[in-house]
């Protein structure tokens, strides 16, 4: 992975966690009475938030796009509507509830709806939209010629009958569809080749159908659903006539065109069953999916080589394969005395794609051709986990426990070789053994303390970065009392891992703590702050400047904090008033630090940590003109900086105005 490319991704993990937090609105304050209205023989109780989004942004758009991306208009902020049987005996339905978020061009929409008639029936039904921009900001100096704008909606629906019974009955569709543009760029016609944009028409749906049952048998609930789901890809490809990206490349494409349909159906069997007695209980789980995936590629482009020969290639990858997968577990948990529980948990998981999936490319002029063949991959775990509570008294307890896990490994593919082709079936299994210990104390009422650790010793990992001979060691504090509330963990996580063609070793340690604090009815504060320190050091061997380097480094540091803090105000029991402030910095590790792809040794170095900052100031003000309805007025800043690459920075200016009202 190339230093921008690894940016982005870095870039996109921080980012991920600052935007965990809830953007300013939808207004969390209540409206209308507690107890509704009512009407006929329902109660109601319901709220409607209708208002303006504004926005203005400074910087990279792309950037903002792809993290926060709200902008203006008229929104359906969020509604929640109840309507309840007064005696639980309506002639239709009992309950009726629906909720929903951002309707309206919010790029994350989402609604539920459930029925139910007490007895007899329940619908449930949640619906979500997701509004995804990835503008492939940077990638090998292709700017803007990777793109995903894409829509993915999802539906679920449920029906149950005799929801309250022993003998109940299920009913489910599910429906996931996924359309939109997407850019990418395609090499041609060898590796030294031009690169030219490819454009896709993004097609792909999935619907699944499910029916099921639940019993009752000698005091052992069983639960089983049978399920089929299938899938579709038919994306579109074009990539029109140009001279490439590269004016200085002679390779030119005329003509290209590729078809990728991708049909694939998944039926599958569930089952569980649960039973619980004075001194033990038991549940387990069981689940079989029948894959089955039939994919074609057909692309042919042509144009001019690279040294100036007319060039012809056709590329045919196919396949029909079955991709069977097998999991289950049981747990089983022992209570010999009030102060004693063993628990003891085994798995197993298998999974196969066993078939017929080839690669065959055709070059027209040189009437040669490359052919490889894939048949066989299968992956079987099992793993058996033991853990022992003991509970010595109120105040202090002690547990402790042996997990141990077996995977093998096995394929069977073609390679080509220097023109040699090979079959080669390979075979790797790994075995790991961990202990797990630990106590709980509890000196004083208010306060409790846990630690714990565990070590674990693997004898082939699969990857270089797997896990082998390592340690974590965990404590948490929690102090509570009346309007103050306290707590506090620690986490370090050690990994060393070598192998015949390279090492590894990280090291990573978390710091967290919170608080909450209620002075008074009408004030409280919460506060937060987090730290994420992580080094990896690892082999690598790697092209650059048309040289090949081999036993370097690759150190990678990152000094993550994640601080927040917010404060709630209740005016006279009139308004409301919340404000609050999150920041989120890796401060890497000091090294100078570059902003362009890398051309050697040094260069790449300095380009292995990333310091970036990403902080969101926020305001909210709602006042209750009278018991059925509220003003509400919000702002959120939204500031992203990075070190690395300036191009990425923005700033963006959010904010809201609503009516809150119930009728």
């Amino acid at each position: 992975m190339k230093p921008i490319q690894r940016i982005l991704v870095a870039a996109a993990i921080l980012l991920s966690a600052a935007l965990g937090q809830p953007t300013v609105a939808p207004t969390s304050e209540p409206v209308g009475s507690t107890r509704g209205d009512n009407w006929s023989d329902y109660n109601i109780v319901d709220s409607f938030e209708t208002g303006y989004r504004f926005r203005t942004f400074g910087g990279s758009f792309d950037q903002y796009r792809s993290t926060v991306n709200y902008g203006d208009g008229i929104r359906l902020l969020s509604s929640f509507f109840t309507m309840n049987s007064k005696d639980g005996h309506g002639r239709f339905f009992d309950e009726i509830v629906l909720t929903t978020q951002g309707l309206g061009n919010d790029p994350y929409q989402n609604a539920t709806l459930r029925i139910s008639k007490n007895g007899l029936y329940r619908y449930d039904m949640h619906w979500r939209l997701n509004d995804y921009f990835n503008p492939g900001l940077v990638t090998d100096g292709a700017a803007g010629q990777h793109l995903l704008d894409t829509e993915y909606t999802t539906q679920d629906h449920d029906l149950t009958i005799f929801p309250e019974s022993n003998l109940k009955f299920f009913l489910g569709y599910s429906r996931g569809n996924q359309n939109g543009p997407a850019i990418s760029t395609i090499q041609l016609f060898d590796n030294r080749g031009n690169e030219f944009p490819l454009f896709e028409n993004v097609r792909r749906i999935r619907d699944e159908y499910r029916v099921g049952n639940e019993f009752r048998v000698f005091g052992v609930r069983v639960n089983w659903m049978r399920g089929w789901e299938d899938f579709k890809e038919d994306s579109s490809y074009l990539s029109g006539q140009n001279a490439g990206n590269n004016p200085a490349n002679p390779t030119a494409l005329t003509s290209f065109q590729r078809n990728e349909p991708i049909h694939g159906t998944s039926p599958y069997w569930r089952a569980a069953l649960f039973a619980d007695r004075k001194y033990f209980s038991a549940n387990g789980r069981f689940t079989y999916v029948a894959g089955n995936r039939g994919f074609v590629l057909d692309e042919t482009s042509l144009g001019t080589a690279r040294f100036g020969a007319a060039a012809n290639r056709q590329i045919v990858t196919s396949g029909v394969a079955q991709r069977p997968a097998l999991a289950g577990n049981l747990t089983l948990s022992f209570f010999p005395t009030s102060k004693i529980t063993v628990v003891n948990h085994t798995a197993v998981n298998n999974i196969r794609i066993d078939g017929n999936s080839v690669y065959a490319q055709f070059d027209n002029a040189t009437q040669s051709l490359q052919y490889l063949q894939f048949e066989f991959l299968g992956i079987r775990t099992i793993a058996n986990e033991t853990d022992l509570n003991f509970q010595a008294s109120s105040r202090l307890g002690f547990f402790g426990g042996f997990h141990y896990s077996d995977r093998l490994i096995r394929s069977i593919e073609q390679s080509n070789v220097q023109g040699n082709i090979f079959n080669s079936p390979s075979e790797q299994s790994n075995q790991l053994k961990s202990g797990v210990f630990g106590g709980r104390l509890r000196p004083v009422k208010p306060l409790s303390i846990i630690v714990s650790g565990e070590i674990g010793r693997a004898s082939r990992p699969l990857t270089p970065i797997s896990e082998r001979n390592y340690h974590a060691l965990d404590a948490r504090v929690r102090y509570k009392i009346k309007k103050l509330q306290f707590s506090a963990s620690a986490q370090e996580n050690y990994n060393v891992n070598s192998v015949s063609l390279s090492s590894y070793a990280s090291h990573a340690r978390t710091y967290s703590g919170d608080a909450s604090w209620l002075p008074k009815d009408w004030f409280s504060v919460d506060a937060s702050y987090s730290k994420i320190h992580l080094n990896t050091a690892g082999g690598i061997a790697y092209f650059a400047s048309g040289q090949f380097f081999t036993g370097q480094q690759s150190i990678y540091v990152s000094n993550l904090h994640v601080a927040s803090l917010t404060g709630h105000f209740n005016i006279r029991k009139r308004a409301d008033l919340f404000v609050g402030y999150s920041h989120t910095q890796d401060t890497g590790d000091g090294r100078q630090l570059i902003s362009s792809p890398f051309f050697g040794q040094s260069a790449f170095y300095t380009a292995q940590t990333y310091p970036l900052r990403f902080l969101s100031p926020m305001a909210r003000f709602s006042f209750r003109i009278n018991q059925k309805l509220r003003w509400n007025v919000g702002y959120q800043y939204y500031g992203y900086n990075a070190d690395f690459y300036s191009n990425l920075d923005y700033h963006a200016h959010t904010s809201y105005t609503s009516l809150l009202w119930s009728f």
